[in-house]
C-alpha cells in the first residue's frame, strides 16, 4: 500500500526552519510527497463525486456523511463545477471506468490539466496536514513548491514556474480554504535524486559544485518510461529514453495472461491494465504478484511478472553494455519500485567488470526535491506574508451555501518562527559574512539533519 510516515522532531530543531516548502515528485499514476515531518505516497488518480451513493442517503440537506474509514477527500476548485474525490492509498475499484486520470504531467507539463493536477494535491493537503503550510489567516495558507519532472530545457521550466506561483481557492469536504503558491522550482527526477544520494554528506556543508562533481549516471523507471540521464559535474550530457515503463508493463502483463502464459486456472479473465500497475507499486520484495478479481477468486501473476522483468533487465543490461562512456561514471544511481523491475544483482554484475556498481532509490521518494529546495532556497528571504491579512475567501460561484469554517488548526508558533523574527536573523546573517559558513549555514544543515532523520534511514525500511 502506498503508505504514510511522519517524523517527531523536536521544538529546537523547528525553530530554525526558514520556509515551508512540499515537495512532490509526480506522475500520471502516482505522487511522492516530502514536507515538513511528512512523507507519503498517494495515487494521483481520481474519482467524480455522485450523489446517487449511501453516503448521500445517509446525510442531511444533500450534503454527504463522513465514515471513519472514508478514502480520500471531496475537492471542488474554484472555477470548476464537477466535485472529485482525490487522495487514494491504493485502488479500491478493479472497474476500468472507477478512476480518472489528470493525464501524464510529465508529457504535457504546465497545460491546464497540470495545474489543476499541483492545486488538487495541496487541496488534499491543507485539508490532510495542515502544518505542511504556512497559516496566513484563517484559513488562508501558502508554502513553496519544488516539484519533481522530466529533464526539460532548463528556459522553459523558468516560464513554467512563474505560472505556477498564483493563488487560488479551493473546497475540501466542505471547508472553504485559500491557498498561494508563494515559490515554486521544478527540478528534473534524475538531478533530484543527486542531492538525495548525498544526502548524509549534506550536514557536512558541502557546496552545490562538490555534490555535483562527477559523472553520473541515472536510470528511472517512471509510469511511461525507463530513461538515463547522465551528469557531468551538474551539467546534463545526455538523455535518454531506454524502453517502456511501469504501465506498459502492466499492459504486456495483460497480454501474457491473456495468451494463457504461465499457470493459472481458467476462465481467464479480462484484467485491466490499471489493476496490474496497482499490484506491481504496492507488492512488497519477494513477494508473490496476486491479483484479486472478486470475493472468492485471486489469480497468481508471479511467473508472467517475473518473465516481464528479465526481459526489462536484459533491455536495461543491453543499453549499460552499448554506452561507451558509462565506464567512466562516479556514480550509478537507479530509482525503483519496491518489488524491483531491474534485478540489482544482475546489474552490479555486469557492472562489476568495470569496477562499478550501483545504488537503488525509492522512484516516489521526494527527498531529492525537498533537499534542492532547501539549499536553493536558503539564503533568500521569505516572500511577503501579509497578502492574505484582512482579507476572508468570498464565496464561489459554484452553488454552495455559507461554507463550514473549520475548527482544527495547529498553532503556527508551534512549528515555524513568525516571518519577521525569520527575516531579522536573515538580515544578521548578512551582517556577519565573516561568519555565515559556520553559524548560520550550519544551522540550517543541523536542522536537516535532525529534520530528515527519518528520511536518511528510509531506504533501509521496505517502500513502495
Amino acid at each position: 500500500m502506498f503508505g504514510e510516515q511522519e517524523i517527531i522532531t523536536n521544538r529546537e530543531v523547528r525553530r530554525i526552519s526558514v520556509d515551508k516548502i512540499i515537495a512532490l515528485d509526480i506522475d500520471e499514476f502516482r505522487v511522492g510527497v516530502v514536507g515538513y515531518g511528512y512523507q507519503d505516497v498517494r495515487s494521483s488518480v481520481y474519482s467524480e463525486v455522485k450523489k446517487n451513493n449511501l453516503q448521500y442517503l445517509l446525510g442531511k440537506n444533500n450534503e454527504p456523511t463522513h465514515s471513519k474509514n472514508k478514502v480520500g477527500e471531496r475537492i471542488l476548485l474554484g472555477g470548476s463545477e464537477q466535485e472529485i474525490t482525490w487522495g487514494f492509498d491504493k485502488l479500491y475499484s478493479r472497474r476500468s471506468k472507477a478512476y480518472q486520470t489528470f493525464g501524464n504531467p510529465l508529457a504535457a507539463i504546465g497545460d491546464q490539466n497540470f495545474k489543476t493536477y499541483i492545486k488538487t494535491i495541496l487541496s488534499y493537503l491543507v485539508e490532510k496536514r495542515t502544518s505542511l503550510f504556512t497559516e496566513i489567516a484563517k484559513d488562508c495558507f501558502s508554502c513553496s513548491l519544488c516539484i519533481g519532472v522530466a529533464t526539460e530545457s532548463f528556459d522553459q521550466l523558468a516560464e513554467i514556474e512563474r505560472q505556477l506561483a498564483d493563488e487560488f481557492e479551493t473546497v475540501v469536504n466542505g471547508t472553504h480554504y485559500r491557498i498561494r503558491i508563494e515559490r515554486v522550482k521544478l527540478i528534473p527526477k534524475s538531478l533530484a535524486v543527486i542531492f538525495e544520494s548525498r544526502r548524509n554528506d549534506i550536514h557536512l556543508m558541502l557546496g552545490v559544485e562538490e555534490i555535483l562533481a562527477g559523472l553520473t549516471y541515472v536510470f528511472e523507471i517512471n509510469d511511461h518510461y525507463l530513461t538515463c540521464d547522465s551528469y557531468e559535474n551538474g551539467e546534463l550530457i545526455k538523455s535518454t529514453k531506454v524502453t517502456d515503463g511501469l504501465y506498459e508493463l502492466a499492459g504486456n502483463v495483460v497480454q501474457a495472461y491473456q495468451e494463457n502464459e504461465g499457470n493459472h486456472p481458467t476462465p481467464t479473465f479480462d484484467l485491466d491494465a490499471g489493476v496490474i500497475y496497482d499490484m506491481l507499486v504496492t507488492t512488497k520484495k519477494n513477494n508473490p504478484f496476486i491479483v484479486t478479481i472478486n470475493g472468492r477468486q485471486t489469480v497468481d501473476l508471479t511467473e508472467i511478472v517475473k518473465k516481464e522483468l528479465t526481459a526489462l533487465t536484459d533491455q536495461f543490461i543491453d543499453y549499460v553494455n552499448s554506452d561507451q562512456d558509462i565506464q567512466y561514471a562516479d556514480t550509478i544511481l537507479i530509482r525503483d519500485i519496491s518489488a524491483g523491475t531491474i534485478n540489482e544483482n544482475t546489474v552490479n554484475q555486469v557492472l562489476a567488470k568495470m569496477g562499478l556498481s550501483c545504488k537503488v532509490f525509492n522512484n516516489k521518494n521526494a527527498l531529492g526535491m525537498y533537499l534542492f529546495g532547501e539549499l536553493f532556497w536558503q539564503d533568500q528571504p521569505k516572500a511577503s506574508a501579509d497578502r492574505f491579512e484582512d482579507s476572508r475567501p468570498s464565496a464561489m460561484n459554484h452553488g454552495f451555501s455559507e461554507p463550514e469554517v473549520r475548527a482544527e488548526s495547529a498553532p503556527i508558533e508551534e512549528y515555524v518562527e513568525s516571518t519577521n523574527q525569520i527575516d531579522s536573523e536573515l538580515s544578521e546573517v548578512t551582517e556577519q559574512k565573516s561568519h555565515y559558513r559556520s553559524s548560520s549555514v550550519e544551522a540550517i544543515f543541523a536542522e536537516q539533519s535532525e529534520l530528515l532523520k527519518f528520511l536518511i534511514n528510509d531506504d533501509k525500511k521496505p517502500s513502495i
